[in-house]
């Protein structure tokens, strides 16, 4: 499957990362049943009370011939008026939607509410029937709290939506892995992402020069490949690692290529891509789609980049 675990690998054995985001359609599809349902018996039962009306005024002599039109009429303006009740805000919801998962966690853009959040910040994914009978993704946070309803209008959108909570599941419940003894030399620790980015700089450079010297280097690069694919890391370690990675002489691309593809955490496109040799990993149009689920300052670097 897309999202099971990346497996675990020996040092020197080679890697193979997953690939693409797992991001399926939630458009509507159809319509479901139960509104369709309850919108026809509504229907129905109104112009039943309309045929009686009618046959009212035949037995008091009152019959006019434009009554012969109202029960029909009846029947197809109450349907329509309680399918559009029922069925019409959940519509345009669900065509304002769109969720993806990647390998860090959930892409979602609900309307004019956009985000990202990483697993340890998720809580469960379901999949319930609203008061209208529609079956409703439910994406809650680590406290429970729903922060997005999807409703899943048809076939379709529903298999899809069933299948994007079991990922999301999957993934969510997947082990955070220990952070190594150098994950604490690339963590942010709250500066600035200019002052990050010239730390990380300075470490790729340190390790170039006593390399050099044949010194002993102050980070194991063999630990920063490691970091890079490790899945159960942060995307803040993941990305640093990145970073130092190809800031290096004589960086591995191929490797990175490998490594960072656009199921990366929108955090590892941005410092791959900021990175010196990055932009040929993380195009400008790559780093366009995550755009919107980075910070104020994040992406102001990518402008100041050009």
């Amino acid at each position: 499957m897309l999202f099971d675990a990346l497996p675990k690998t020996e040092q020197g054995a080679q890697v193979s990362p997953r690939k693409g985001l797992f991001a399926p359609s939630l458009r509507p599809s159809g319509l479901p049943v139960n509104p369709v349902k309850r919108a026809l018996t509504v229907g129905v039962a109104s112009a039943g009370l309309t045929a009686y009306v009618v046959w009212g005024s035949v037995v008091q002599r009152s019959f006019e011939w434009v009554d012969l039109y109202l029960i029909p009429l009846v029947f197809v303006g109450a349907t329509l008026l309680t399918a559009a009740i029922g069925l019409v805000g959940p519509f345009l919801r669900a065509l304002r939607v769109a969720v993806a998962l990647d390998e860090g966690g959930l892409r979602c853009e609900v309307e004019e509410y956009v985000a990202y959040y990483p697993w340890v910040l998720l809580g469960p994914a379901t999949i319930e029937p609203d008061w209208r009978g529609i079956p409703t993704l439910i994406l809650t946070n680590e406290s429970g709290r729903p922060f997005a309803h999807v409703p899943l209008l048809g076939k379709g959108a529903e298999a899809n939506g069933t299948a994007l909570a079991r990922s999301h599941e999957r993934r969510r419940k997947e082990p955070i892995a220990p952070a190594p003894s150098v994950a604490r030399a690339l963590a942010r620790q709250g500066r600035p992402l200019s002052a990050w980015l010239e730390a990380l700089a300075a470490l790729a450079a340190a390790w170039d020069k006593r390399a050099g010297y044949r010194e002993q280097a102050p980070i194991d690069l063999s630990e920063l490949t490691s970091l890079v694919v490790d899945l159960g890391q942060t995307a803040e370690h993941r990305a640093a690692a990145a970073y130092v990675l190809l800031s290096q002489r004589s960086p591995d691309l191929d490797f990175l290529k490998e490594a960072v593809t656009e199921a990366a955490p929108p955090l590892v496109q941005l410092l791959v891509h900021l990175s010196p040799a990055g932009k040929a990993i993380v195009s400008r149009e790559s780093i366009d789609e995550v755009r919107p689920f980075l910070e104020t300052d994040e992406t102001a670097a990518i402008d100041g980049a050009g």
